[in-house]
């Protein structure tokens, strides 16, 4: 019967560019076209691409369509042009599903489809933006935002229970309204990964512990509080050591800059955004998360995946993905000395470290990319069933 009421689904994003959310929407999509459903998924203006999206298109059959006029930032006009436009392809494809994901997108989103009659519109968060992206002013306007959206119907997904009662204790919408379902991943690559080549790619060896970090340089993510956990390991373990931040993003000068200025240069390494995400994962030791808002953190889950203990702020999400003291350890944000204290304990005791590695494999086993595709099927049904 699910099957049947869902057959249409069409997944708008306001952007594709590098990220978790964009990767997740991809490979949701592409999992429900291998269930047999006819998918479809438009994307606002993307300036870096997450992937090759020809590829991506001849390995689906997935058509990716963009709406240059649908873009993250506030613009009145534009917005105006991406609902009138959204609203024509939905009164027009007339699809069982509309699967919004990101704010814009799913504000819009929402007001299109209500305006076309769509009534299985299913909105995901991937993470809200309440802390550490705007100021005071812009917060409250997406809040309020948020608010008029939700008043449209469907049914809003989050990350994480903690979100959830972020967004009822904002009366952004009502509990019985939200449904956290955490992302999930595809555990297949991460079983059958060989260790080695990203160290000789980027001149480690083999014997060297590296400690990562991975993520947008964004203030919101907290690049610069890595930077002084470095500086610390470094006074202490010299060249026994190395440190590794992946990623690239509106911070990424500076963080070059202070890595100079910081004699940083051979301790930490700068191999920029990484498309090969399980052999990076599988050639580190320890991935430390700085951010200061989170609602899920995917490269914590492709860490545990992997078999790599975590050290994280104790914000958002993460602390229903971490457990604290059994696959990693939860620290108060900018804590730089409990990091570096938790680092100290992982990388000096192998027995520790090989409890919180089997441990992260298996608390990451319960995040599968199916587990989440079928929570996602009884939430499409719910919400067309509602609305019958």
């Amino acid at each position: 019967m699910g099957h049947k009421l869902n057959r249409k689904i069409v997944h708008i994003i306001t952007r594709l560019d590098r990220g978790g959310s964009a990767d997740l929407v991809l490979k949701l999509a592409a999992a429900q076209r291998e269930r047999g459903r006819e998918v479809a998924v438009i994307s606002g203006r993307t300036v870096e691409p997450m992937a090759d999206f020809h590829e991506y298109q001849r390995q689906t059959g997935i058509k990716i369509e963009f709406l240059d006029c649908l873009q993250r930032e506030i613009h009145p006009w534009l917005d105006l042009q991406a609902l009138w436009q959204l609203f024509l392809l939905l009164r027009q494809r007339r699809p069982d599903i509309v699967h919004l994901h990101t704010a814009k997108a799913g504000f819009i989103g929402r007001l299109a489809a209500r305006a076309a009659g769509i009534k299985g519109v299913v909105y995901t968060t991937h993470g809200h933006i309440f802390h550490g992206y705007f100021n005071r002013f812009k917060t409250t306007i997406f809040i309020r935002m948020e608010q008029l959206a939700a008043a449209c119907g469907g049914l809003i997904t989050t990350l994480s229970e903690v979100e959830k009662q972020d967004f009822v204790c904002r009366r952004i919408a009502p509990a019985t309204q939200i449904i956290p379902v955490p992302n999930g991943l595809d555990l297949v690559p991460f079983i059958a990964a060989q260790r080695g080549a990203v160290r000789r790619e980027i001149g480690l060896d083999e014997e060297t512990p590296v400690i990562a970090w991975v993520g947008r340089f964004e203030p919101v993510k907290g690049p610069e509080i890595f930077l002084e956990v470095c500086r610390q390991l470094q006074r202490q373990y010299d060249n026994r050591l190395k440190a590794v931040m992946a990623g690239d993003g509106a911070l990424n000068e500076k963080i070059r800059q202070e890595r100079e200025l910081s004699g940083l240069h051979d301790f930490l390494l700068l191999p920029g955004f990484r498309q090969d995400i399980v052999s990076f994962f599988t050639d580190i030791d320890l991935l430390v998360v700085t951010s200061i808002n989170e609602g899920f953190g995917m490269v914590i889950l492709e860490a545990m995946a992997a078999g790599k203990p975590v050290v994280a702020h104790d914000v958002g999400g993460i602390a229903e993905l971490v457990v604290d003291g059994e696959t990693g350890f939860l620290v108060p944000v900018g804590d730089v000395d409990a990091i570096c204290g938790r680092l100290n304990l992982l990388l000096n005791d192998r027995k520790l470290y090989a409890a919180m590695s089997q441990a992260a494999r298996r608390r990451a086993v319960t995040y599968s990319l199916t587990a989440m595709t079928d929570r996602f099927d009884a939430i499409y049904q719910q919400v067309q069933l509602v609305n019958l």
